[in-house]
């Protein structure tokens, strides 16, 4: 469904120590670790069944010292482009450009107040 939550990403300057954080603070489950763009990425799942929709999933990644650190909201969208125009229209900003990701795109966006935003676009298979 477009224009939901879809992922949770917590960026760390740990990831193994905010892994066994949030394991050890709320139970979840590291269920796989993937290497991305060169960075630590592990996926998580929060178990039992999602209240809306697939949030109970997201990634911790790495980010280095010069990177900032924090969570960021993907949101599922059918078309990238159009949102990012619009997220212009309403005073925010595009933070990056809409890039390929697997067969999927994404990009991030800053709200009015700097909120950053991912959004994610699935591609239909042909």
């Amino acid at each position: 469904m477009p224009n939901t939550f879809d992922w949770v990403e917590i960026r760390a300057k740990d990831v193994g120590q905010a892994a066994r954080f949030y394991e050890g603070l709320f139970g979840w489950k590291v269920v796989r670790k993937e290497a991305t763009e060169g960075s630590d990425y592990w996926i998580f799942d929060t178990g039992d069944q999602p209240r809306v929709e697939n949030l109970r999933r997201g990634g911790i990644c790495l980010r280095p010292d010069a990177e900032a650190t924090g969570v960021v909201v993907y949101i599922l969208v059918d078309d990238i482009d159009t949102v990012l125009k619009k997220a212009t229209e309403l005073g925010g900003e595009i933070v990056a450009p809409k890039a390929a990701e697997g067969p999927a795109f994404r990009a991030y966006f800053a709200d009015p107040n700097g909120n950053v935003f991912g959004l994610w676009e699935e591609t239909m298979p042909e």
